[in-house]
């Protein structure tokens, strides 16, 4: 297997992902959306055109932390410390560098990593019965859900 030009492949695609996303966000937003004039328009006329602006700079950061990623696992190949697990030393497996060219640890300790996270505490769902469950009331335009 041929990391190295994987890992250069990679590198150029992300380039030029990040290339294509900065051109976008370059446009003044007044270009991008087609009106003659921001200043007159109601904040909501231009939401969809703001969200995608906002939705194209998250995609560009994670794109930056994954060139940082590769440009890591390039210089770890000319150390001779690519495809070694950075948590036990062990060889991480072909298949899972196949797969994922810039990662720093083998299967096991990915998995023991994934294990200890903990979604947080506004992403929980409470089900209406368990609020009822509880003693809460649902109210939906001041009547109780369940009346």
């Amino acid at each position: 297997m041929d990391y190295q030009n994987n890992l250069k492949q990679r590198k150029a695609e992300i380039e030029q992902v990040i290339k294509q996303k900065r051109d976008e966000l370059i446009i003044p937003l007044g270009e991008w959306s087609d009106e003659l004039s921001l200043y007159d328009q109601h904040p909501a006329d231009i939401a969809s055109e703001v969200t995608q602006r906002e939705t194209n700079l998250g995609i560009l950061e994670m794109l930056e932390y994954e060139l940082e990623k590769v440009n890591d696992a390039l210089s770890r190949l000319q150390n001779g410390q690519y495809g070694v697990c950075e948590a036990c030393g062990q060889q991480i497996e072909p298949a899972r560098l196949e797969r994922l060219v810039n990662t720093t640890l083998c299967a096991n300790c990915a998995r023991s990593q994934q294990k200890g996270f903990k979604r947080p505490a506004e992403e929980e769902v409470v089900a209406a019965g368990q609020m009822s469950d509880l003693g809460e009331g649902i109210q939906v335009a001041g009547y109780e859900l369940y009346e």
